[in-house]
């Protein structure tokens, strides 16, 4: 009875409208597969360049950890020996050995081209381009800073 109220009382003025069934979701389109397919390969894709930069860029984290690490216990020539080791053995994880193989005033001109003019190995002056050559050096805590900070950045920063 309670039907038969509900149904008098509301009258949809437009009868003759049709409306279809729902459309199922599921299974999606065929060229749906293709596009999920190529998302999981260009993921996988990222993923094994991601792992392979990672692990070729292995040395870059050591160099610094070194730089960090052992510099406080140096003495000033023993700093700078350690920036050059350091930048060299970086040149030749990279495959530039030729490079590395330069005497240090050409090894240093050339690095600082690819360096930003705020950031170059000239900055620091001569005492630490031909520092490992000379028999007593006494550097003042803001020179040793100076050239450690630069070291590292270098080592952060550079593409052989």
């Amino acid at each position: 009875m309670a039907d038969q109220a509900v149904q008098a009382s509301i009258e949809l003025p437009n009868k003759a409208y049709l409306l279809p069934e729902a459309i199922p979701m599921w299974p999606p389109v065929w060229w749906s597969w293709l596009i999920l397919a190529a998302l999981l390969i260009c993921i996988a894709y990222g993923a094994v360049y991601f792992y392979r930069r990672h692990k070729q860029r292995i040395y870059r984290r050591e160099a610094r950890a070194l730089l960090k690490n052992r510099a406080d216990d140096l003495s000033d020539k023993e700093v700078i020996l350690l920036c050059h080791e350091t930048i060299r053995r970086c040149l030749i994880s990279e495959g530039a050995v030729i490079k590395a193989a330069l005497p240090s005033p050409e090894l240093f001109n050339t690095l600082d081209k690819d360096l930003s003019s705020k950031h170059q190995f000239a900055l620091l002056g001569d005492i630490f381009i031909n520092g490992q050559y000379r028999p007593h050096i006494e550097l003042d805590s803001e020179q040793r800073k100076q050239i450690l900070k630069t070291t590292d950045y270098w080592v952060r920063s550079h593409h052989a």
